[in-house]
């Protein structure tokens, strides 16, 4: 079993051309619609207090559908860097259309087999948008799935964010200042509801770096993660026969029960990274034998030994820790760049394998755990994580 995505293979010429003529029609409807959303943005932001110091982007109106507003694609795809551009063919070097700011959300009709980037030869994945083709690096596909407001908080939750953006605010309110803009399949603690005048439903979530300061966000933009979720994969296979290999010369993590392969996914692990003043640190996945140390569904890292290099990131959902430093497997919606070196010691797999990794390993842990971690006596017990060069 694998999480990576599924891709097609580059189909003929000649159905490329027909498809992209067939859809021409709707992506130049689709462009005037957008030129208009924008324009809307900026109107529907101005009354919205504005720190220019901060992350927060007056054009981007939480209100927005972009299913509705592309026309309801197979996919959506949200990017993660800025002046990505479209193509018009799926190779370094074609015409370039436009260039892509980033959080934009593109419509993805297929992914296709086509010339790697010579700087990201591992990766010959290029997604046509429609408009053009775009590589997949730095661009996370993702859904937009709206749900209902719960009723009832209770003791609080465990909450996945299910559009491509759901913006953190200072208070239950749309016009109010707001910070991080909290991606899809990113997953939080949610403890506490307001509504808005008008009927608007609020969460709040905690920051587990600062439990006391108030996020809120759209309810309708969270989904409960049922304790169902969190419940073992395979426990009845003894602990002493699971294990994880992480292969950094093949950036590739393999779960065993014994001798079988139960599940496989490319990574991103530990790179090396340069300063300002081009002096190299390294942050190398630590290579040896390890064990499952802790776990959490959710922890907002912040790091960053080198000045022009530094980090923020809320809701990391799924973590697997196995040092003490803070070496993990956990889920990524920062990038869609697998398959070689970049993180910063982790190891970055998808949301999605890293949520499988994380019912599967042992110890097991329950919806109510906000952090699990191993005890004393159950070392010997702990899924081994084995990383090798």
């Amino acid at each position: 079993m694998t999480s990576d995505n599924t891709h097609n293979q580059t189909p003929p010429p000649e159905t490329i051309l027909s498809r992209r003529k067939a859809i021409k029609a709707i992506v130049l409807a689709s462009t005037s619609l957008i030129a208009l959303q924008a324009k809307a943005r900026v109107h529907a932001q101005d009354d919205q207090p504005y720190d220019p110091g901060g992350r927060v982007r007056v054009d981007y109106d939480e209100t927005v559908s972009f299913n509705e507003m592309l026309g309801y694609p197979p996919l959506l795809g949200r990017s993660e860097t800025w002046r990505l551009k479209i193509t018009k063919a799926p190779e370094n070097g074609s015409e370039v259309i436009r260039s892509v700011k980033y959080d934009e959300v593109l419509p993805i009709y297929q992914a296709i087999h086509a010339t790697a980037p010579k700087a990201l030869a591992h990766n010959d994945i290029w997604y046509d948008v429609g408009e053009g083709y775009i590589h997949s690096s730095y661009i996370v596909p993702v859904h937009e799935d709206f749900n209902e407001p719960e009723e009832i908080i209770g003791d609080g939750f465990w909450g996945e964010i299910t559009v491509p953006t759901s913006w953190q605010h200072w208070t239950p309110k749309l016009r109010s200042r707001r910070y991080y803009d909290l991606a899809y399949g990113t997953v939080y603690k949610v403890v506490d509801r307001a509504d808005e005048e008008g009927g608007r439903a609020w969460y709040r979530i905690i920051d587990d770096l600062v439990p006391a300061s108030q996020w809120w966000i759209q309810a309708t933009h969270v989904r409960r993660i049922n304790p169902a979720e969190f419940a073992p994969i395979s426990p009845e296979v003894p602990p002493e026969l699971k294990r994880v290999e992480v292969n950094i010369g093949d950036q590739l993590l393999t779960c065993f029960e014994g001798d079988l392969a139960v599940f496989s996914t490319r990574i991103a692990s530990g790179a090396a990274f340069f300063d300002n003043a081009g002096a190299i640190h390294q942050f190398r996945t630590p290579y040896g034998e390890h064990i499952v140390i802790r776990k959490t569904p959710s922890r907002r890292m912040v790091g960053g030994e080198i000045i022009n290099d530094r980090y923020d990131l809320p809701g990391v959902p799924w973590c697997i820790f196995f040092t003490g430093k803070g070496a993990a497997i956990h889920g990524t919606y920062w990038h869609n760049d697998f398959g070689r070196p970049r993180s910063h010691g982790c190891v970055n797999v998808t949301n999605d394998a890293s949520k499988w990794i994380y019912r599967w390993v042992n110890p097991p842990a329950s919806h109510d755990d906000e952090i699990r971690w191993t005890d004393s006596e159950e070392t010997e017990l702990a899924t081994i994580i084995n990383v090798e060069p």
